[in-house]
């Protein structure tokens, strides 16, 4: 016969095995960005005009973008259109009901990157485009 407390501990156990810390501080993170100035938005703004290009090349007209980022002044002076979704855990985009979903210069920074792209790809209409726009390896290099 199992002991009624070994059920509970057994539970509490797998728990806390599984439940992973988050990797990012949400405070920490909101008040460095807090501090960006205008000046260093070079990066967010050569993404925007980056990805303006690319979104460009494709054969067909998106009438139902939305870009996932915390820097909406920036994407939005290049995409006025698209409809700007706050970086979250949770992101606010509807199922199906973006043709464009840009995610912004912020999955190095989610505590569950797999689980943001997952809710862009749920986001997507049929046919929908999704460009997930991040740092490289050596991107940061020159600036050292």
């Amino acid at each position: 016969m199992t002991p009624l407390f070994e059920v509970p501990v057994a539970a509490f156990y797998v728990f806390l095995m599984t439940a992973q810390p988050p990797l990012i501080d949400p405070t920490a993170l909101a008040h460095r960005r807090t501090r960006a100035t205008e000046r260093g938005m070079f990066l967010q703004q050569a993404a925007a005009e980056d990805v303006q290009d690319r979104v460009g090349m494709v054969k067909k007209a998106f009438t139902a973008p939305a870009i996932v980022t915390a820097f909406p002044q920036v994407w939005a002076t290049s995409f006025p259109e698209a409809k700007i979704i706050p970086e979250a855990e949770v992101l606010a985009l509807e199922p199906q009901a973006h043709d464009l979903v840009i995610h912004a210069m912020g999955l190095h920074w989610a505590n569950d990157p797999i689980g943001q792209l997952i809710q862009c790809r749920r986001a997507l209409r049929p046919d929908g485009l999704l460009q997930a726009v991040a740092l490289g390896g050596q991107t940061l290099n020159e600036l050292r």
